[in-house]
Formats: structure tokens, C-alpha cells, sequence
């Protein structure tokens, strides 16, 4: 015999499975439809990804819709189903996007190239960085100009680093580490101090320099709750004890594309 709580969840669940079945055979287009239509971005991110689940050859209608749509958060979201399904054809249109006048559509317009890894848009994704003052936006084209591994963006992430605060210079930090040099440990070691962009600094100089930051002694812990982590605090004494003769660097071990 089923128990009270058995049947109670059964109950619970019968409700759900017809809604569940009769959105699983809906058309692509009935989805889309609704999704355009709908603005709780939970509830249309969930229909996003009905459609890119059920139909993996959705590319081509989601790229009609993003075109036509005058709804800008059915174009910044459509772009991400278009990334999930490897939809390489969209690139033009992800190309254009980068020049929107929403930063929404812009951000998801740069990671989407990135996702993509479309390498022929570095010149358009390098004149949105240039140009870009949004900080959201800033961050997924970093996070793009790495995928992409566009190292012509360097002096450009070196400008704005000292431009953008918290969240968004830890992402341009990160993106140096990738993209940089060894030339650029100084710069970034200027941000170990940091409390936002520490930790950030401190795995660009493991990155850049080939140097090991942990783990530390039990006898050398963290400040206040953990912070700094020990990793920071190892990558500030590191720094100490080399910026006077810089860049003169025995224990640095550089990669060698570098």
C-alpha cells in the first residue's frame, strides 16, 4: 500500500505531466512565438531552452527571429541559443549586434563570437571594445577577446584597467593574464592590494610569470575570515621582494609563447 506521503507527491506531479508532454511536441515556431511574446526572463529562458533541447536544427528560425524581433531581450537571448546549438551561420548578424544601441544585446553579441570561437570578427569584436563603456559588456568582450585569443587587445585592456572598478576589472585583469605578457606583471601587480581585484591579480602573475603562489605554511594563514587567501598574500611578498630589480626574474618561468 502506497503511504499518505507516496501519494500526496504523486498528486502533486499528475498535474504537471500533460503540461510537460504538450510543450515537448509543440512546434519550434508555436515556441518561439512565445518566447518572443514573453518577458519574465526566467520563463523565456526556459522556453529557449524547450527549443534548443528539442530541435537542434533550430539555428536558422531563432537567427530569423533575432533579426525581426522588436523585442531586444528575445535578440541578446536568442543569440545565446544560436551559441548552444553551434550555429556558425549567425556570425554577420552577431557582427552588427556588437554595434547596438542596447548593452544587453552588445554583451551577449561579443560572448556569443567567443562561444562560437568566429575568429574572422576579431576586428569588429577589438572596435566594440574600444568603443564599449558599459561594464557588463566590457566583461563578456573580454571574456571573448580571450576565447579568440586576440592578443592585439592588450594595450587596450591596459587602458581601461585603471577606468573600471570591482567585478569588471577583475575580468579585464583575467583577460591580461591570458592575452599579456611578463611585461605586464608591474601593471597588474599594482592591483595585489586590491580587495575586489586581488585574487584576480594574483593567478594573471601565476599566469603570465609561471610562478607558484601556493600552497603556503599553516604558519602563514589569511587576514580577518580567510582574507587575503594565502595565495594573494604569497603573490604580494613575491612582488616585494622582486619589483626593485624587475624585471631581472630567476624564478620566473615564463610561457614560451610568450
Amino acid at each position: 500500500m502506497l503511504s499518505s506521503r507516496t501519494v500526496a507527491v504523486f498528486l502533486l506531479m499528475t498535474p504537471l505531466v500533460p503540461s510537460v508532454l504538450a510543450q515537448r511536441s509543440e512546434s519550434t515556431a508555436s515556441l518561439l512565438l512565445r518566447f518572443d511574446n514573453e518577458h519574465d526572463l526566467a520563463a523565456k529562458e526556459h522556453l529557449l531552452l524547450t527549443v534548443t533541447n528539442k530541435d537542434a536544427g533550430a539555428g536558422p528560425p531563432l537567427l530569423r527571429l533575432a533579426e525581426s524581433t522588436t523585442n531586444s531581450d528575445t535578440r541578446w537571448m536568442a543569440m545565446r541559443g544560436m551559441a548552444t546549438l553551434r550555429y556558425t551561420d549567425c556570425a554577420p548578424f552577431l557582427e552588427a549586434s556588437l554595434k547596438d544601441s542596447d548593452a544587453l544585446v552588445r554583451s551577449n553579441a561579443a560572448r556569443a563570437l567567443g562561444d562560437l570561437r568566429i575568429g574572422n570578427a576579431s576586428t569588429a569584436l577589438l572596435a566594440m571594445f574600444a568603443a564599449e563603456q558599459d561594464p557588463a559588456a566590457i566583461q563578456q568582450a573580454s571574456a571573448a577577446l580571450q576565447m579568440l585569443d586576440i592578443k592585439a587587445a592588450v594595450p587596450l585592456i591596459r587602458e581601461k584597467l585603471p577606468v573600471f572598478t570591482g567585478q569588471t576589472r577583475e575580468w579585464l585583469i583575467g583577460a591580461l593574464g591570458m592575452l599579456g605578457s611578463i611585461r605586464d606583471v608591474p601593471l597588474i601587480a599594482g592591483y595585489l592590494d586590491d580587495d575586489v581585484s586581488g585574487m584576480a591579480a594574483t593567478e594573471a602573475i601565476r599566469e603570465l610569470a609561471g610562478v607558484s603562489f601556493g600552497p603556503l605554511s599553516l604558519s602563514t594563514n589569511g587576514g580577518v575570515n580567510g582574507y587575503p587567501p594565502p595565495e594573494t598574500l604569497a603573490a604580494r611578498a613575491w612582488w616585494k621582494s622582486h619589483k626593485v630589480e624587475w624585471p631581472h626574474c630567476d624564478d620566473c618561468h615564463p610561457k614560451s609563447s610568450r
